[in-house]
């Protein structure tokens, strides 16, 4: 069955104590409306409707940026910020209208766990119980709080009723209300015609359309779930708690998959990484951003890749820090490495202890070992950068290239001053500073002569006071 979508994002979120919407915060790298939305593209629907209100640009900017948004996504704002989750909904009209024969799933932009299995379930009990609503809910065993499901003496929903308003018996009810909702639109375009403000807030509540249905002969049923996946985000605990529920969800995927983590609770991964199976993940790592790892790899322990491509078969060795930069097959990184601002690394190479790389491509099997700095280079393959190396690319104005040939070998403590070329099979002698380009097959050696003076040790001389 064809399904509508709206998600409810208008709200403040005045206990976030934030200048930005509430709905825009993020959990694992997405924003916390983008969860709802992509629970409802399981269903394929037609059109999803964001309730906007509060900031509505800044919301309206974070959405456009989700899959399918220039296809799926329609805009509808809400004036009255007092207006209430009926009042919220009511602004969907023109959507709803178009649509009399469809079906419309009705979610909050503040509540990120619930599941698109969760939804085609509820869809599925809607049609094959021939109902006209469902409502999602749990049970609780302190169901303080929360909207009442009331049933008749045959099992129908007859209402939800809030707490404020229920009785001794109802208050005792333990399956409360979720928040989501699931509507034929036709009977739902009835209900809201409808409804009434409350005498007591002023606010139309979107709860009230129960009733409504059941008084027309509509029924109306529940789908329950477990308490965690309708959880609100309504303050910073609550978003720190959801993240966390999200991040296990995302590491049992991967599990599921073929993906070993380690000591799962250390380990920040992101809604969108990609990870090939047979990669083994050590305690403390953070995977962030557009990052995709490959298969039969390494992450060791505290590495943090950010907007990284790694392919098949690299080791990432502990507490290593890579970002906007792509590592091919079969490479060694680290410990204590860093690499950053689009290097590429090609296969097999080693960068290793205490070695940074910047905005620089390193040749197949080319070795940069330990405790050297390369930016703006171009390094060709089977190269060997010796420990202490620097590539001086900045002249305090200017950033400039340096361009190093294959099968070249650079001792160890040389200054290279860019812009220079090193040839093909070019060898810098350990100690060189390098201010002319080399040619290739050339040897290149600069040092100062060594002067030895004998008895000289300043260390040992006499204080001329003593």
């Amino acid at each position: 069955m064809q399904v509508l979508g709206v998600i409810l994002a208008a709200g403040k979120g005045s206990r976030f104590k934030s200048e930005k919407p509430k709905v825009i915060h993020t959990l694992l790298g997405k924003p916390m409306v983008y969860f709802p939305y992509e629970a409802l593209l399981s269903l394929d629907p037609i059109k999803v409707a964001f309730i906007v209100g509060h900031k509505k640009e800044e919301v309206i900017s974070t959405v456009k940026g989700f899959p399918q948004a220039d296809q799926k996504v329609v805009f509808f704002e809400q004036v009255n910020p007092k207006g209430g989750t009926g009042d919220a909904v009511r602004q969907a009209l023109p959507l709803l209208k178009e649509h009399p024969d469809k079906v419309v799933v009705i979610l909050n932009g503040d509540s990120p766990l619930i599941k698109g299995e969760t939804l085609k379930e509820g869809l599925k009990k809607l049609i094959e119980h021939s109902l006209d609503g469902v409502i999602f809910t749990t049970i609780l065993e302190d169901p303080t709080g929360y909207g009442r499901i009331v049933r008749d003496e045959k099992g129908h929903v007859v209402e939800i009723v809030e707490e404020k308003d229920a009785s001794e018996a109802q208050r005792k009810i333990k399956e409360v209300n979720g928040g989501f909702y699931i509507f034929r639109v036709q009977p739902l375009l009835e209900a809201l015609k409808e409804l009434k403000p409350s005498p007591v807030s002023g606010e139309v509540y979107l709860t009230d359309v129960v009733k409504i249905l059941h008084s027309k002969g509509y029924k109306v049923d529940t789908y329950q779930t477990p308490y965690w996946e309708l959880l609100g985000v309504n303050d910073r605990r609550q978003l720190a708690e959801a993240e966390k529920l999200l991040l296990e969800r995302k590491i049992e995927n991967l599990q599921r998959e073929g993906v070993t983590v380690r000591l799962p609770e250390t380990v920040y991964i992101e809604w969108d990484i990609q990870v090939g199976r047979d990669t083994e993940i050590e305690p403390h790592a953070v995977l962030k951003g557009k990052t995709s790892v490959g298969e039969n790899c390494l992450i060791g322990v505290g590495s943090i890749l950010e907007n990284t491509t790694v392919e098949n078969n690299v080791e990432i060795l502990p507490y290593s820090y890579i970002s906007d930069s792509q590592i091919e097959e079969g490479c060694v990184i680290g410990p204590f490495a860093r690499i950053r601002n689009q290097s590429h690394l090609k296969e097999e190479c080693e960068i290793g202890n205490f070695v940074e790389v910047k905005k620089s491509t390193i040749g197949r099997k080319t070795k940069a070992k330990h405790l050297s700095y390369i930016g703006d280079a171009q390094i060709g393959d089977n190269t060997n950068i010796g420990a202490g190396t620097v590539f001086a690319n900045y002249d305090g104005v200017n950033k400039y290239q340096t361009s190093v040939g294959n099968n070249v070998f650079i001792g160890s403590n040389s200054l290279i001053i860019a812009p220079r070329q090193l040839g093909d099979w070019s060898f810098i002698a350990g100690g060189s500073v390098v201010n002319k380009d080399v040619p290739p097959k050339a040897l290149a050696v600069s040092r100062a002569p060594l002067r030895i003076l004998e008895g000289k040790n300043p260390l040992l001389r006499k204080d001329k006071n003593s």
